[in-house]
């Protein structure tokens, strides 16, 4: 195997993350391309995940192993501290009665659950942990929504980061944001990725469409912390009337309701399509047949959304948040705009609505810079020097 020339060690890396596709969202999303390019270069990787109704207990693609296990799992999108807490203890089970060869390294999702439940099997056994923060495990994050939760789970979540081998954020900003929960733990960088073979430009350039109808997109969890009241109401307004436009809201989540009856309430509800949740598989064809990826999030780690419409060639106009200012720069592969600068945004969606070739253009340089610094095999590639080095 050629991938496996490209570091002469193997490592046995076990995977725990309650959340991994076709269900989930970005922590799956993530340790499904990080297990996927660690095999490639040589390695095999185990993955102890949630089951969820249709999908198989156990699957093996080459040195990729899955084990789906027993967890409450009611909506593949999204699950709650229950569901949660039932994954923790089934997979802490798990892994305390696997008899399985014993990894090298054991790599967590989320410090709870995941983490919480691969702490005794690595205390127990001496196997080192790499804990991944995503966001809603870390103190400081969506304040107005997660400050009770945050109190409640930091002893939990201290153990698990300050006996981890190595704790890594998913952007610069929710590393600042850790270091100050965890100031007795030095906090790194893991960014995510973006698959650029299946997130590509359309083989149908868009240049080379007929059809003059604006196509906006968001992706993402239906929730007030992506802000698409934001966007609704910007999109309400008078500049917006005469020009032939549609908005397709990708995802589900429990303010879709709200948001269907706001839309109908600005009088926009003819030109907004919510979509639901979908596949992955799926996502490929909403970012191809879209003109910009429009993200006004107020809170965000590294949001897939954004890095994939840009490995797809779209323009995107969003929010500064902490891991989009990373992906986004303003001006050359799209715009940024304050949190709930409604005026701004509005803006800078229509000088994209009214410039065509800037569009193009926009897209372009986001598809370059995504080839230069957003592929999952250099994440895989730092993950693997990072284990080497805990292991040496």
């Amino acid at each position: 195997m050629t991938a496996a020339r490209c570091n002469p060690r193997v490592f046995r890396i076990l995977f725990c993350n309650y959340e991994y596709p076709p269900i989930g969202g970005g922590g799956g999303t993530c340790s499904h391309n990080l297990a996927r390019q660690l095999v490639r270069r040589g390695h095999e990787v185990e993955v102890v995940t949630a089951r969820y109704r249709g999908l198989k207990r156990s699957v093996r693609f080459g040195g990729l192993h899955i084990r789906r296990i027993a967890a409450l799992r009611s909506r593949p999108d999204q699950s709650n501290p229950l569901e949660m807490a039932s994954y923790a203890l089934s997979a802490g089970l798990h892994l305390l009665a696997r008899n399985a060869p014993r990894p090298d390294m054991v790599v967590s999702f989320h410090t709870i659950p995941s983490g919480l439940a691969a702490f005794p099997y690595c205390r127990l056994h001496g196997v080192p942990h790499i804990a991944l923060l995503r966001g809603g495990d870390v103190p400081g994050w969506l304040p107005q929504r997660m400050a009770g939760w945050h109190r409640a789970t930091l002893p939990l979540n201290r153990m698990i980061v300050y006996t981890s081998s190595a704790c890594l954020a998913n952007s610069d900003g929710m590393r600042a944001l850790a270091q100050r929960a965890f100031p007795r733990k030095k906090i790194g960088v893991l960014q995510n990725g973006v698959d650029l073979r299946a997130f590509c430009p359309p083989r149908r350039p868009r240049s080379a469409r007929g059809d003059s109808t604006l196509q906006l997109l968001f992706v993402g969890r239906i929730t007030s912390q992506k802000g698409i009241d934001s966007l609704l109401r910007a999109m309400a307004r008078r500049q917006f009337a005469t020009v032939d436009w549609k908005l397709n809201v990708v995802g589900d989540g429990p303010q879709l309701a709200e948001y269907v009856e706001l839309s109908k309430e600005l009088g926009i509800i003819d030109r907004v399509n919510f979509r639901g949740w979908v596949q992955r598989r799926e996502l490929r064809g909403h970012y191809d047949s879209a003109d910009m990826l429009v993200f006004p999030s107020r809170y965000e780690g590294m949001p897939n959304a954004v890095l994939e419409a840009t490995g797809c060639g779209l323009p995107v106009v969003a929010t500064r948040t902490a891991g989009t200012v990373q992906i986004v720069r303003d001006g050359e592969n799209g715009f940024l705009v304050d949190v709930d600068d409604e005026d701004a945004l509005a803006q800078r969606i229509g000088t994209l609505m009214t410039d065509r070739p800037l569009r193009l253009r926009l897209g372009e340089n986001g598809r370059r810079i995504a080839e230069a610094q957003w592929s999952w095999e250099a994440r895989a590639a730092e993950l693997e020097k990072l284990i080497a080095g805990i292991l040496d």
